[in-house]
């Protein structure tokens, strides 16, 4: 997957999915939890907390954040751990993380359609460490660090999957969740 997604006409697919409602303590040690129980093993993570955004892996039942930064739930507003078919997605609330977890399954699951996206993430490859890509924009200092895909290019974006869903009220078709799905080279092939 590249920036074929972001050129190239947009492709309703069709899948099954599991979604589940989730309010966990705003603890670390909760959302590890609950991770392991759905069988979630490898993912990468984002988190908003109130003084920046870290970006981060869960791997082996920890969460691993970029630059080795430490884990700080107490600082947490937002936090999406995602993969290419699972994604939780919780916002912090007076010592609460509420919001849902969404799986694609093979079967036993509600059907769904989606069509998927790629957002170019600002920055460009300006090194890579240990499983760890960092993102430089010179012009604006800016960097950032997220987990390496395995492609090098030059240019790297965000795949987002949309689920489209039919409104009720208005009987018209609309995106009607989204979730993250993977990190991927972003380059233009010409």
């Amino acid at each position: 997957m590249s920036i074929k997604l972001a050129l190239g006409p947009l492709q309703v697919q069709k899948c099954c999915q599991r979604k589940e409602e989730v309010s966990l303590p705003l603890k670390a040690e909760a959302v590890a939890a609950f991770l392991q129980e759905h069988g979630v093993r490898q993912a990468a993570v984002v988190i908003w907390q109130l003084d920046k955004i870290l970006w981060g892996k869960w791997e082996n039942g920890q969460f691993l954040l970029a630059g080795g930064q430490a884990v700080r739930p107490e600082l947490w507003l937002e936090l999406r751990v995602f993969n290419e078919t699972a994604e939780l997605h919780l916002t912090g609330n007076e010592g609460t993380m509420q919001g849902r977890f969404l799986q694609e399954v093979a079967e036993n699951g509600e059907p769904c359609e989606y069509v998927d996206s790629l957002a170019r993430l600002w920055g460009e490859a300006a090194g890579e460490e240990e499983g760890w890509l960092l993102l430089e924009d010179k012009d604006r200092k800016l960097r950032q660090q997220v987990p390496a895909p395995c492609e090098k290019a030059r240019f790297y974006g965000l795949v987002t999957r949309n689920y489209i869903g039919i409104n009720q009220r208005t009987a018209q078709a609309g995106y009607e969740d989204y979730r993250y799905v993977k990190i991927c080279a972003a380059d233009i092939e010409r």
